[in-house]
């Protein structure tokens, strides 16, 4: 969701479909690093990159350039 802030208020861009006295939770972008956010893995990660690397594998085949 997007919207702006006015004072103490922000105004989202589009309806949010909730009902009045609804309770949100709202979690700021760093816009100098859009990427970033809460993990919501629980692992490590050396245990994630190892996770990524025994699930990869490769079919043997010749290649003739």
């Amino acid at each position: 969701m997007k919207g702006i802030v006015k004072g103490n208020i922000i105004i989202p861009d589009s309806p949010v479909g909730l009902i009045d006295g609804a309770e949100v939770e709202i979690f700021l972008l760093n816009s100098e690093d859009p990427i970033c956010g809460i993990w919501q893995d629980e692992r490590t990660a050396e245990e994630i990159v190892k996770d990524i690397k025994s699930s990869r594998f490769s079919r043997e085949r010749s290649i003739n350039l």
